[in-house]
């Protein structure tokens, strides 16, 4: 599997399942995730190597929100690159609160894996879905 639209959809479902075999089996050795600075729970920044990703990025995330990323376009970059635009929709676990926020990845492949993935996104519907709703 290289084509690069197909392995990022692959990995935004294994990532909206939990699957992390398959996360793994699609991220390089020498992966490396930028995510957005200004994220809640101090998730802004670099990631090195797959694992460091999946348990300190996509795990923390995990345990703060149920939510998932819903791609809607595929749009191929020079550099073995591919931009893939979004919203994130999901719920903040403690205060049950709704999001939705839009982002951009630009994914780069080396060996058909994905091995840079940088995330810009709305930090403050992240960080708003957090707080106590006023209802509470």
């Amino acid at each position: 599997m290289h084509d690069k639209p197909e392995v990022a959809a692959t990995l935004y479902r294994s990532l909206a399942e939990g699957d992390k075999d398959t996360i793994l089996s699609l991220l390089d050795p020498g992966f490396r995730g930028r995510t957005t600075a200004g994220l809640p729970l101090e998730l802004g920044g670099t990631y090195n190597g797959p694992l460091a990703m999946l348990r300190d990025f996509w795990g923390a995330i995990a345990r703060a929100y149920d939510a998932a990323a819903y791609p809607t376009e595929y749009l191929p970059l020079s550099d073995n690159r591919l931009l893939v635009c979004g919203t994130y929709r999901g719920v903040a676990r403690g205060s049950g609160r709704k999001f939705e926020a839009e982002f951009t990845h630009i994914l780069r492949f080396t060996d058909g894996r994905v091995s840079e993935l940088i995330q810009l996104t709305d930090s403050a519907q992240w960080t708003a879905a957090l707080e106590p709703s006023d209802t509470e």
